[in-house]
C-alpha cells in the first residue's frame, strides 16, 4: 500500500521518524512527559539527532504519558495507546484517510481528552470502516456536518493549540475502527492492559495500512 498522507503532504515518508513515549524509554523516569516544554525540547532534539521532523508512534504503546493523570490512573489504569500519533506544530493539515462521510464529531473539551474530534465512515471493499481524528482546532467544526462527503486526501482539519486540544503538544491522534457502535463523535483511545481483549478486531494496527 502507498504511503497515506494524514497530515500535510509536503511531509515525505523520509520526513518521518519514529518516537519512543513508553515506559521503557528511561529519559520519562526524570523527565515529565506531560510537561509540554519538557516535551517539545525533546521533540526538537530528537529532529536534530534524525534530521527528520514529523515524529510518529504510539500503537499498542505502554506509555508514560499517562502517569501523572488522573484521568487514566482511576480505577483500572489506563496506559495503553490505541491508535498513532503524528507530531506537527499547530496549523498543520489533517488529510482524510480515504474516501469517506462524517460520522460524527464533537469537543471533547476535558483535561486530557481529545479537544475537537472528528470521525469518518469508511467503505472498504465493502466493510464498514470508522478513523478517528482527535486533538484538532476548534475552528475546524464549523466546517464539519454529519453525512458530508470528504475524499482522500482531502484537507478535513488542522491541528490544535495545547488549549484547545486537551492539553497536549499539538499532534494529531489518528485511529481505525471496524465497529463505532453508539459511540458520536468519541472512542477510547487508551486503554488498560486487561483491556485489550476486549478490542481485538475492533481497533486496527494503522501502521499496516499507513506506511
Amino acid at each position: 500500500m502507498a504511503f497515506k498522507h494524514l497530515i500535510d503532504p509536503k511531509f515525505s515518508k523520509n520526513n518521518y521518524f519514529p518516537i519512543d513515549l513508553s515506559i521503557k524509554n528511561p529519559f520519562w523516569d526524570d523527565n515529565d512527559v506531560s510537561d509540554i516544554d519538557i516535551f517539545e525540547k525533546y521533540l526538537d532534539n530528537q529532529r536534530s539527532k534524525t534530521g527528520k521532523y514529523i515524529a510518529h508512534g504510539g500503537y499498542l504503546e505502554q506509555r508514560a504519558l499517562y502517569r501523572k493523570s488522573a484521568r487514566f490512573q482511576a480505577g483500572l489504569v489506563r496506559d495503553v495507546h490505541m491508535g498513532i500519533d503524528l507530531w506537527a506544530p499547530a496549523g498543520t493539515s489533517v488529510h482524510a484517510f480515504m474516501d469517506g462521510v462524517v460520522h460524527s464529531f464533537a469537543n471533547n473539551d476535558d483535561d486530557g481528552n481529545y479537544g475537537p474530534t472528528l470521525i469518518l465512515e469508511h467503505d472498504f471493499n465493502g466493510k464498514q470502516l470508522y478513523t478517528l481524528y482527535g486533538h484538532l482546532a476548534i475552528s475546524d467544526m464549523e466546517n464539519w456536518s454529519v453525512g458530508s462527503r470528504f475524499r482522500e486526501s482531502d484537507i478535513i482539519a488542522t491541528l490544535g493549540k495545547p488549549e484547545e486540544n486537551g492539553g497536549y503538544s499539538p499532534h494529531l491522534h489518528f485511529q481505525i475502527m471496524t465497529n463505532i457502535g453508539e459511540y458520536k463523535g468519541d472512542y477510547p483511545g487508551v486503554a488498560a492492559q486487561e483491556e485489550l481483549q476486549d478490542y481485538e478486531g475492533l481497533i486496527l494496527n494503522p501502521n499496516s495500512l499507513i506506511f
